[in-house]
């Protein structure tokens, strides 16, 4: 390093001093108990999740390979039109985001 850059930083961190404040801790409480969902996969030890998370490939590329997961399947989550396509929906223009089920 040269001595002008080493003096630099030397009067950056003497002129400005690093200080760290702690942040307030906040406790956030346990969610309420649900009743038991009424639902046919619970029966069967199965149940369903729908994740975004970017590319939906990369998204179901990983499910399909961890343990447990029966079935990975690409699609779109949210928005109002019926006839997303990949474009469209990668562009932003759909307010859907990329899923998997």
């Amino acid at each position: 390093m040269h001595r002008s850059a080493a003096l630099f930083l030397a009067a950056a961190f003497a002129v400005a001093p690093l200080t760290a404040r702690a942040e307030t801790a906040v406790v956030i409480p346990a969610p309420a108990a649900e009743a038991p969902a009424q639902n046919p996969e619970l029966a069967s030890g199965l149940e369903t999740a729908v994740l975004a998370g970017g590319c939906f490939w990369g998204v179901q590329a990983v499910f399909q390979h961890t343990k447990g997961v029966t079935n990975a399947l690409s699609g779109y989550a949210g928005g109002a039109q019926t006839d997303a396509d990949y474009r469209s929906v990668s562009a932003g223009h759909t307010g859907h985001a990329e899923a998997v089920r």
